[in-house]
């Protein structure tokens, strides 16, 4: 009351006193404003960037060390085993080696990327001596394949023509068989050549180390300098938020509330409730809130009613074909896990539907303790396991231990299995009628067995 008595009192403040040096203030600090907010965005790329260079840098001398030991394993396990127990060239280690020729990242072609980044002389010296190291390494490798070639000869097939075996000595090519071979062995377990692969290793840990750190210190100093413009941002905004709750006090009690004086003498047929808007708002809000949950709370009702098994509480056939129709195309393994319970039939008519339904409510629990989420009731006695990002071994892994699960629990339930290491190459169809095959044939044994 004091405030508006002062206000509505004598001649008061002009609108043109109050708005210019208010105008004159604020474009001041919205100004400074603009050029914190820039400031900061400029010292946060390059922060973004200082850390991204890292990230690259660190990737590509790793890359180097990758490669090394990629073509040193592959060469190395060809040279120690070039024949198969059939009597077949091992080309499995020489295709691998081919293939890790096609990828940017041996000691030349790295050196010549890391010439172009920005790092210390010291870093690009310890990538040097690894890339030269591993050139060398190289180079002793094509020499131990061309001696072992010289005995075994490599198919001259794609990728395998892509390896650049030199020529042998004529020394060499007059070795026997065995010197030959020896000395392939040698050129990739000698000392030296070890030396060689831990001045790899250690020359590209020094490299990255030299990076990490020269990384962290920079963007040490770019926070430091982000934290003080934000303080120096959120001081003016601050003041700036003060001077307009300032300025709306004084519009409020100079322009506002008289407006609304006047609006007081419209004749009305009922008196005028200033709040009205602000209440209304809430309870409108309000209102539509609880309509939302509700209608939300129903929703989620409806969906897991209609996705799930109700005597299981595991996933129906529905949801499994949704599942299906999400699950990715290709890029990853999946193996498809198909269940039958054994008996039920048997159960239901010696014990009765009730022991039938515990039989599948247990069964329905040893599916899915050891096959996790992903595990669906088909319906009547039939089971869905899909399991992805998976290998054969953790498959059978799985299944040895639903197999043992099996029989503690004293259930039977037959089972068969599908797996591809990439769904792009088959369907999830192919898959269920492959397991299907399977996990029939399997539940045909059981009941000839009973």
């Amino acid at each position: 009351m004091k405030i508006m008595k002062k206000f509505e009192g004598g001649k008061g403040v002009s609108v043109h006193a109050l708005v210019l040096p208010l105008v004159i203030v604020l474009a001041v600090l919205h100004v400074a404003v603009i050029w914190l907010f820039f400031s900061i965005s400029t010292q946060s790329n390059r922060l973004s960037t200082i850390m991204r260079n890292a990230g690259t840098y660190t990737q590509d001398a790793t890359s180097l060390l990758a490669g090394s030991s990629t073509l040193s394993e592959t060469a190395s396990s060809f040279v120690l085993l070039p024949i198969l127990e059939n009597g077949e060239v091992n080309v499995g280690p020489l295709n691998a080696y081919a293939q890790e020729l096609t990828m940017d990242r041996r000691g030349d072609q790295v050196m010549a990327r890391f010439r172009e980044y920005d790092v210390s002389a010291e870093a690009e010296a310890l990538l040097a001596q690894a890339a030269d190291s591993a050139n060398q390494l190289w180079e002793a490798q094509l020499h131990a394949l061309a001696l072992v070639n010289a005995v075994y000869p490599v198919p001259q097939t794609p990728p395998l023509t892509i390896i650049p075996l030199p020529e042998l000595t004529a020394e060499e090519a007059a070795m026997p068989d065995g010197q030959k071979l020896s000395i392939a062995r040698g050129l990739l377990i000698g000392t030296e050549y070890g030396q060689k692969k831990n001045v790899v290793s250690q020359s590209v840990s020094g490299c990255v180390a030299l990076i990490q750190q020269r990384s962290a210190q920079e963007s040490a100093r770019t926070s430091q300098r982000v934290d003080l413009l934000r303080t120096m941002m959120w001081v003016a905004t601050l003041s700036t938020m003060a001077i307009l709750i300032c300025a709306f006090i004084i519009m409020y009690f100079k322009i506002i509330r008289p407006l609304g004086r006047f609006e007081k003498l419209i004749p009305q047929d009922e008196s005028l409730d200033e709040k009205r808007g602000f209440r209304e708002v809430r309870l409108v809000a309000r209102a539509y809130n609880g309509v939302l949950k509700r209608r939300n709370d129903l929703d989620q009702i409806l969906r897991s009613a209609a996705e799930t098994d109700a005597l299981t509480n595991l996933p129906n056939r529905y949801r499994f074909e949704q599942y299906v129709v999400e699950s990715p195309d290709s890029g990853c393994s999946m193996a498809v896990v198909l269940f039958d319970v054994n008996f039920l039939k048997r159960t239901n008519d010696t014990e009765g539907h009730l022991a039938g339904d515990e039989l599948i409510r247990h069964a329905a629990a040893c599916i899915a303790a050891c096959f996790g989420e992903n595990c669906f009731r088909f319906g009547g006695d039939e089971f869905a396991a899909i399991v992805t990002d998976c290998t054969r071994d953790t498959i059978r892994a799985m299944i040895r231990r639903f197999e043992e699960l099996e029989k503690k629990e004293g259930v039977s339930i037959s089972l068969g299995y599908a797996y591809t290491d990439d769904i792009g190459k088959t369907t999830v169809k192919d898959l269920l009628d492959e397991a299907d095959k399977y996990m029939y044939a399997q539940k045909k044994i059981v009941h000839e067995q009973s």
